[in-house]
């Protein structure tokens, strides 16, 4: 009997689950068109991959069935036939749009890097490109014009001119200047070139606009300086402090070819030319002659203003990193960096900032007395001596900060460097300079100190026979009379009345012409060495007086890498001693 052909069970519940027929046609659930099981699908459904089919999903046709057949599915990947795929490939656009969105994130990624590329070089380059841009107030809009004021022969757009009406008195006095620069950058400077030319900031200028506003007394010029520098003296910093920041403009104006003016409307220590010569006669810029601007004029900030205004509370906006990466040597090394700005101070201090008559004639009187203390000046100084550095000093000053000046290094963190930490410079400084037989063996001191023991102090620390001296030893009852009374205290100095606050002032002058050997004469005697801290401006100060060379050991043994020779060098600071980086600066920052 032949066997029975098989039958189109439409029924699946005949037969138990294990032994159903789920046939890998191309059609079925299971199946696959040529194709086998991914891993994670044998993982997931294992080898008997009908087990969690329902009885829907299971064959329903004879397993021979003919594809003729009227229920024989025509759909799938077969019906369409293998090659179908190569015959209709995409077209050039498809695929181009295919690749494109296929690395749309590529494509974006790059053009931003290199969009932002371009916009770091424009910040650099071209910073009021970008300000404009962005909506900034100070730059001016091509296409919303604003009305404008005539100013030096420019048009200046509203938005950029600087209104005092809120001021009845001129000039403004240092905190308001320092308000003024507030109101324009906020609490620093914006980053930008130091001149950059972008911020036109400015006052209305009357010999501009009203010529016949300003009559000068008969006799004088009419002409107003066309361009100038002031420096601002306001009673907020020691006297060196404004004389370190003061010597860093004068030479700013000489670069930029602007007059120099000082004012002393808030000085309180009397007038410029109660202590130095007139700056006018010392530096008279490229207008000898010409008259002082209005005080209205005075603009703290842009330093671009036509009359631009620096004092100790304005100098953070202006002598700060901007300042340094304008001035400073790029390519030096270590302290050769701030060469340049030594060399600024330097000749400010030698050529513009010069002690009046009187000051310098009491000056030169105390190194005459020093020098006759001295045993034998004229021949143990002589310049037959073989040692080079012999003729460049003959005595060690020393500076004794006492008041408000506590230490700046963490050791002497609000505390007061011990006074046996001066006599061991003063010692070791001694042996290792004065070498040769003909010097005397005990060292020669002068002692500048705003504390009247500190001499007593010092003295029983150095050998018995050291020569000790200071304007409190002096046989000059003038000279006698400039010795500071009390420790100084900024926040106290105005408790003085003003003709002690003057005197104070005049012998910290003196006192500073000795210990750095600033205003000598040829034939007068200088100091070999200084022994001071840091936290003062007259230590900083005192280095510039020294000279380059001396004061940091440079142009021995072709030392020129910028780091400090301490065999030679002549400069010793005994605070922070060479400690912080760089070891020395011209001046203080104040807040």
């Amino acid at each position: 009997m032949p066997p029975r052909p098989l039958q189109n069970l439409s029924s699946a519940h005949a037969y138990a689950d294990d032994s159903r027929l789920t046939p890998r046609t191309p059609h079925s659930r299971a199946g696959r068109a040529e194709e086998a099981f991914t891993d994670v699908e044998l993982e997931q459904f294992g080898d008997d991959e009908h087990r969690d089919y329902t009885v829907s999903q299971q064959q329903q046709e004879p397993l021979l069935a003919s594809s003729a057949s009227n229920s024989f599915p025509i759909t799938g990947y077969r019906a369409r036939g293998d090659d179908d795929a190569l015959a209709r490939p995409d077209s050039l656009p498809t695929r181009i749009a295919k690749w494109l969105v296929a690395r749309a994130g590529l494509a974006l990624g790059s053009l931003l890097a290199v969009a932002l590329f371009l916009l770091i070089i424009v910040s650099y380059k071209r910073p009021e490109v970008l300000l404009k841009a962005i909506g900034d107030l100070n730059a001016t809009s091509a296409s919303s014009p604003m009305p404008s004021q005539p100013i030096q022969g420019v048009s200046l757009a509203s938005q950029d001119i600087i209104s005092y009406e809120n001021y009845t008195k001129f000039p403004l006095d240092p905190m308001e200047y320092r308000a003024e620069c507030h109101k324009l950058t906020g609490d620093r400077m914006k980053p930008m070139p130091y001149w950059s030319d972008h911020m036109h900031q400015d006052v209305i200028h009357h010999d501009t606009v009203n010529p016949g506003k300003y009559s000068p007394p008969e006799g004088e010029r009419t002409q107003i300086c066309s361009k100038t520098i002031t420096y601002m003296l306001d009673g907020h910093v020691g006297l060196l402090a404004d004389l370190a920041i003061m010597a860093q403009v004068a030479a700013l104006a000489r670069e930029r070819n602007r007059t120099f003016w000082v004012d002393d409307t808030y000085w309180n220590r009397g007038k410029w030319t109660d202590h130095f010569q007139d700056v006018r006669a010392r530096q008279p810029g490229p207008e000898p002659g010409c008259r002082a601007p209005p005080p209205e004029e005075l603009v703290a900030c842009p330093r671009t203003a036509r009359h631009w205004v620096v004092n100790s509370r304005t100098a953070k906006y202006h002598l700060g990193h901007g300042y340094h990466d304008q001035y400073d040597d790029a390519y030096g090394h270590y302290l050769n960096r701030f060469k340049p700005i030594y060399v600024r101070a330097d000749e400010s201090l030698r050529n513009t900032i010069r002690p009046n008559a009187a000051n310098a004639a009491l000056i030169r009187s105390a190194r005459h007395e020093l020098a006759s203390r001295i045993p034998d000046a004229s021949k143990a100084f002589g310049a037959t001596i073989p040692d080079p550095p012999s003729d460049h000093g003959k005595y060690i000053g020393v500076h004794i900060r006492r008041g408000d000046g506590f230490g700046q290094s963490w050791k002497y963190h609000k505390k007061y460097v011990p006074i046996e930490d001066y006599s061991d410079a003063i010692t070791s400084s001694w042996s290792r300079l004065f070498t040769s037989p003909s010097y005397p063996p005990k060292p020669i001191v002068y002692v500048a100190s705003d504390a009247p023991t500190s001499l007593a102090e010092l003295r029983p620390l150095l050998p018995s026979d050291s020569i000790l001296w200071s304007l409190r030893d002096s046989e000059n009852a003038d000279l006698r009379d400039l010795a500071s009374p009390a420790p100084y205290v900024q926040a106290d100095f105005n408790e003085f009345e003003l003709e002690d606050r003057i005197k104070q002032t005049r012998g910290m002058i003196v006192d500073f012409a000795i210990l750095s050997g600033f205003w000598a004469w040829d034939d007068d005697v200088t100091p070999a060495a200084v022994v001071c801290t840091i936290g003062s401006n007259v230590c900083k100060l005192s280095a510039v007086g020294l000279g380059w060379d001396r004061a940091f050991g440079y142009g021995f043994d072709d030392n020129t890498k910028g780091d400090i020779d301490r065999a030679h060098m002549r400069w010793v600071e005994i605070d922070e001693k060479g400690a912080i980086e760089p070891a020395w600066d011209a001046y203080r920052m104040f807040n």
